[in-house]
């Protein structure tokens, strides 16, 4: 081995002879002592010695051979342990006779010496680690031993030359600076006492600092902003390369701060650069590391320098902002600077300039949110998962308050008195409007507002963060947050009495953001039956005071405008935490907001929903104390449908409010009065038999209901009653045994919903070729398919149009037809579904066959978008809800023209997909934008409409609906087919709904035919829907007595499951498929040819192979090794790689 390393380090081109020869020998010495360094024997221990005598010869002998052979053996050329010892040689040289050098030979062994420290930078960095280490210590050693000023000036430039050539050259440059600051160090402090090295050390210190320091910031600079560039072009390698030049530049500044001066870092822009590095997460704690050395430096005593020292500490306080919002640890070291510092950042918060103002809000926001991290308050924003609330009084309370938490926050906290508090949120008050909103505040008109360049949204932003501020603030102080916003609030209210018309907007802009700031406070104030959890009843009593007198306020107060009105309302929003604590005032609020609504002008239809959906809001805060105002809420709301001056959709979103304050009031008897009471006046329009015949028999009497628009908008908005109705009573529905209590609108369901099937019934008609052909062309308009309809997701609605019904015009055009019909499905989808959800009561109050009838009778002409919704917004729930006896009366004669249908249409529009790369689905016939667009789209309805059926199959085949499927368990018996074994397929029907469905021929057929093109289609999560399916026929066909489902799973699901694996987008459900392949072959390959003749038919497989195959399997009856065996079977025979789990 030696042997061979000295062969690769012959070639010494330019050395004569005699240098050859001896840096050979030495070579060899260094190899001898390397590798005899772990023996321990006699003969190794005299190598040892004998080549340790031969180096010390060599150390001590003539400098210039020393210089020479050293130099011969760093190349690369030589072993690695040779060129580190060779380097160590250079290093003692330098060290110990650096003095017996002429200059000329100094300045050649330095620019040799650069040389190969450029060498070592571009080398295999594994390889060279410990050769770039010490030529990094080799020229240390130079910079420290050189006296001369012009010498260190040589060598300096040498070094910014190699810092320029590649960041791996920068990081070894950078690093001999990082030694030189660090033997700078120990020059002032350990060395003092050697006069003349002092003198030449102090000589070069101004040039030292000077010169490193714009050397350190081009350096930082350049390899941070190389870095990302790198990365944006995912240079991964390079980026990590100048991502090491960045630190250790970093490191090496950290090492320069510890002695520099401290101005010095401000003039050559440090402080900035590093502080730009802060809200890089690789790099900031380094940054961090910079500003917490350099604040812990002692101020000069003179007074030149003191001045100096002030003012760059200045400039870094502004930095200190974004280091305190991003890390706090790294602010709160030094307990004693913690009141100071929170001065300066006070004063930066209320500075009058907005940008001092903005920067100090995020530091502001990180503290409180820091030292109330432990309170369990409401969730907002920035910081999830809390329960109740903690309160604060004076400071005396503060300990008892917090004594749960550390001992620095409890300092904290202190730091944070009333002044500040104060301070903090007069401030945030004044901010919270933007310029054209500002009213005549003292203090507002010597502010610098946001900068005009502040669109809305980052006005929103900004102002939102205000609002968490004050939120955080109150949970500390909740005294002086409640008294500052109700007598804000109180005053604004008495300046809006005596205002100009001008100053409306800027008024209620004012009302909304305060409203907003208000109902933070209350919710973080109020919440649950344990709102003062660890506060005073002193506390306990100022609040109710405050809040109690800014209520009566607000209740007191009148406005016409409605825009005023719209803030009013927010007010009242605001306040209805704190309703729950005084049930005395429920009524006075619910009678101003109904004087709110009837002050309103017809025209004013966005103002008057939203005091509807305002009244909603305080119905889902209601308990038991809103029960003596559930009658006097239904007389209001009959009495104002009764005058006409309540409109649809308010009344939909009233009698939503009223049936959640009703479930939420208690007793069943109660709740079932007041439904009667409410729910009356509908049902006898509702049940009219003439509107029904006249509009609901046939498509052209729809047809005339569409011209009617006050009668159809009526039609849609009891819909819609019906759906709030049943919401607000399952809205509380914990507080209603079900199993022991029958549901308050049970009676209200037999009158419900046959008319509302009858709907259906008609609007599915209007799609057969008869009655299409005679729609007028506003209606076939609106029953083409949206561009908002193909953008919504997968088994998304959206659910916006049942409380926009205002705002349709009252004659009846496309856009309001359109909106009607989807506003009817949507609705009554959902009545459906919530009936379903009662039970044995929804079965009872329903004639299967219209059920039947509705939604299957023009099932063959509905477009894919509407099938789609159909399963899954009602037939879905209603499969996995229906109880076993009406599984043949209700859900047979549905799901056979359903599935029938379905497998038909989407067995025509994959095969006409995959053959000629269109689906043709009916929605999109006559689409006008674009061919490629089209093709998109009909894929995708194409892929709903497969998913959402597979889903229902896979629905039909969940655990609970088939509790009778035999459990299939290996036996020989079992799989000899044994008779004595099998179960009768026709007595399962009763508690299988997969037997059920399969013994009815026409549904059966639909099934098993939808199963084998399912298993052709290029869409994997249809076919992973449909495994619980197969998993059931499989079980039925090797555990029952019927033969022909034997068949069918034997050769046609087994060859469909089979050939389901090649394509591409089954590659996740090949372990599935695979397994159920294995249980195929293992239970019937005994009982019938067919599993044997399929895979005898397949590209690759061999009779010899099946043979193998079936040895392999008789050898093992776990299905694990089995599914594994059958796994590597198919991908032989399948010519593919198959990866089975």
């Amino acid at each position: 081995m030696m042997n061979e390393d000295l062969a690769r380090g012959k070639d010494m081109t330019g050395a004569d002879d005699e240098a050859k020869t001896l840096a050979s020998t030495v070579a060899r010495q260094i190899l001898l002592l390397v590798s005899h360094s772990s023996d321990s024997t006699v003969d190794a221990d005299a190598c040892k010695e004998a080549a340790l005598t031969y180096l010390e010869s060599i150390k001590t002998g003539s400098v210039g051979v020393l210089s020479q052979v050293s130099f011969l053996l760093v190349t690369k050329d030589w072993p690695l342990q040779v060129r580190i010892y060779a380097s160590k040689l250079l290093q003692h040289l330098v060290k110990l006779r650096w003095d017996e050098l002429s200059s000329s030979e100094q300045m050649d062994i330095s620019s040799a010496s650069f040389e190969l420290m450029s060498e070592v930078a571009a080398a295999n960095p594994c390889e060279e680690c410990g050769m770039k280490s010490e030529t990094v210590t080799l020229v240390a050693e130079m910079f420290e031993k050189e006296e001369d000023l012009e010498m260190w000036q040589e060598l300096f430039l040498s070094l910014v030359s190699l810092s320029s050539s590649g960041p791996l050259h920068a990081q070894l440059a950078l690093k001999v600076v990082k030694r030189l600051s660090e033997l700078e160090v120990i020059s002032n402090t350990c060395f003092l006492s050697h006069q003349t090295r002092s003198i030449a050390i102090i000589c070069c210190r101004d040039f030292l600092i000077s010169w490193f320091e714009k050397l350190l910031m081009q350096l930082l600079e350049k390899h941070f902003g190389d870095a990302r560039n790198a990365e944006g072009r995912d240079k991964v390698e390079l980026a990590k390369q100048h991502s090491d030049a960045v630190v250790a530049c970093l490191n090496a500044i950290n090492s320069l701060t510890e002695w520099a001066p401290v101005p010095d870092f401000s003039e050559y822009k440090i402080i900035d650069q590093c502080a730009s590095l802060l809200s890089s997460p690789e790099f900031c704690r380094l940054a961090c590391m910079f500003f917490t050395l350099i604040c812990s430096r002692e101020r000069p005593t003179d007074d030149a320098s003191g001045a100096e020292f002030d003012s760059t500490i200045i400039h870094i306080c502004k930095m200190m902002v974004s280091l305190g919002s991003t890390n706090l640890h790294c602010i709160f070291t030094d307990s004693s600077a913690i009141a100071l510092y929170l001065k300066q950042m006070l004063w930066f918060f209320e500075h009058y300039k907005f940008d001092l103002h903005y920067e100090s809000l995020f530091f502001w926001l990180g503290l409180m949110d820091y030292l109330t991290s432990d309170l369990k308050a409401p969730n907002y924003p920035h910081r999830k998962g809390s329960a109740s609330e903690v309160f604060t009084g004076s400071a005396s309370e503060v300990f008892n308050s917090f004594r749960h938490l550390d001992g620095g926050k409890k300092d904290l906290l202190l730091l944070i008195d009333d002044e500040t508090a104060s301070k903090i949120l007069d401030v945030s008050f004044q901010r919270m409007n933007k310029n054209d909103q500002v009213l005549l505040d003292p203090g507002t008109n010597l502010l610098s507002l946001e900068p005009s360049s502040f669109t809305f949204e980052e006005f929103c932003k900004y102002q939102k963060r205000l609002f968490v501020l004050i939120r955080l603030i109150s949970s500390h102080k909740p005294i002086i947050a409640s008294t500052k916003l109700s007598s804000r609030t109180i005053m604004l209210i008495k300046n809006i009495s005596v205002s100009s018309a001008p100053c409306v907007q800027q008024y209620a802009a004012a009302m909304k953001s305060q409203s907003t700031a208000l109902e933070g406070i209350l919710r973080r104030l109020f919440r649950g039956t344990d709102e003062f959890a660890g506060g005073s009843s002193q506390v306990h009593s100022q609040l109710h005071v405050i809040f109690e007198g800014l209520l009566q306020e607000l209740l007191n107060a009148n406005w016409t405008e409605p825009v005023l009105i719209s803030a009013h309302v927010d007010y009242l929003n605001a306040m209805f935490p704190f309703l729950k604590y005084l049930p005395d005032t429920v009524a006075s609020v619910i009678d101003k907001m109904f004087a709110l609504l009837t002050s309103l002008p017809p025209a004013s239809k966005r103002a008057r929903l939203y005091i509807c959906s305002s009244l909603i809001r305080l119905a889902k805060t209601a308990d038991k104390s809103f029960t003596p105002h559930l009658k006097g809420l239904a007389d209001k709301m009959t009495c104002l449908q009764r005058e006409g001056t309540l409109f649809p959709g308010e009344h939909s979103s009233l009698v939503e409010a009223f049936f959640a304050m009703t479930s939420a009031s208690g007793g069943q008897r109660e709740q079932q009065d007041s439904f009667l009471l409410l729910l009356e006046p509908v049902r006898q329009q509702w049940t009219q038999p003439e509107w029904q015949n006249e509009y609901l028999s046939t498509p052209s009497g729809f047809i005339q209901l569409c011209s009617n628009a006050p009668l159809m908008r009526s039609i849609v908005d009891t819909v819609a009653v019906f759906e709030k109705a049943l919401k607000g009573c399952n809205f509380k529905k914990r507080k209603l045994n079900m199993s022991e209590t029958i549901h308050p609108l049970a009676s209200h369901l037999s009158w419900m919903l046959p008319p509302l099937l009858k709907l259906f019934r008609v609007i599915n008609s209007l799609s057969s070729p008869d009655a299409y052909q005679t729609l007028p062309t506003k209606l076939k308009e609106a029953m083409k398919i949206t561009e908002a309809e193909l953008r919504i997701p997968q088994g998304k609605q959206s659910r916006k149009l049942t409380k926009g019904f205002l705002t349709y015009s009252s004659k009846g055009n496309t856009y309001d037809i359109r909106n009607w019909l989807k506003a009817i499905r949507e609705s009554g989808y959902r009545v459906l579904n919530l009936s379903v959800s009662m039970g044995e009561t929804f079965y009872t109050s329903i004639n299967a066959n219209e059920v039947a009838v509705a939604f299957t009778e023009n099932i063959w002409w509905m477009e894919f978008r509407h099938i789609k919704q159909l399963i899954n917004s009602f037939v879905g729930c209603l499969v996995s809800s229906c109880p076993a006896d009406m599984w043949e009366p209700l859900l047979e004669p549905l799901l056979s023209p359903l599935l029938t249908h379905c497998q038909r249409a989407l067995d025509s529009s994959w095969t006409s997909l995959l053959r000629e790369g269109r689906a043709n689905v009916p929605d999109l016939i006559g689409f006008e934008g674009g061919e490629t667009k089209l093709i998109q789209l009909e894929r995708q309805l194409l892929i709903d409409l497969s998913r959402s059926t597979s889903d229902l199959l896979s629905k039909i085949s969940a655990p609970e609906l088939n509790t009778g499927l035999p459990v299939l368990k290996h036996s020989d018996q079992l799989v000899l087919g044994d008779v004595s074994l099998l179960k009768d397929f026709n007595a399962l029907k009763s508690n299988c709904l997969v037997s059920l469905l399969l013994s009815c021929k026409n549904l059966a057929n639909s099934v098993m035919q939808f199963s084998l093109q399912a298993c052709t289609w290029t869409d994997g999560i249809t076919t992973f829907n449909l495994r619980c399916l197969f998993i059931s026929v499989i079980h039925l066909a090797v555990m029952t007595n019927n033969g022909e489902l034997r068949e069918f799973v034997a050769k046609d699901l087994f060859n469909a499951i089979i050939m389901s694996l090649t394509i591409d987008e089954n590659v996740n459900n090949n372990s599935i498929l695979v397994g159920m392949c294995s249980d195929i072959f293992v239970y019937l390959s005994q009982r019938h040819p067919a599993p044997r003749q399929v895979l005898l038919s397949l590209p690759c497989l061999t009779p010899d192979d099946l043979r193998d195959y079936e040895k392999a399997l008789a050898e093992t009856c776990e299905p694990k090794k089995q599914k594994m065996i059958t796994g590597s079977m198919l991908s032989l025979a399948l010519g593919i790689s198959l990866e089975i789990k």
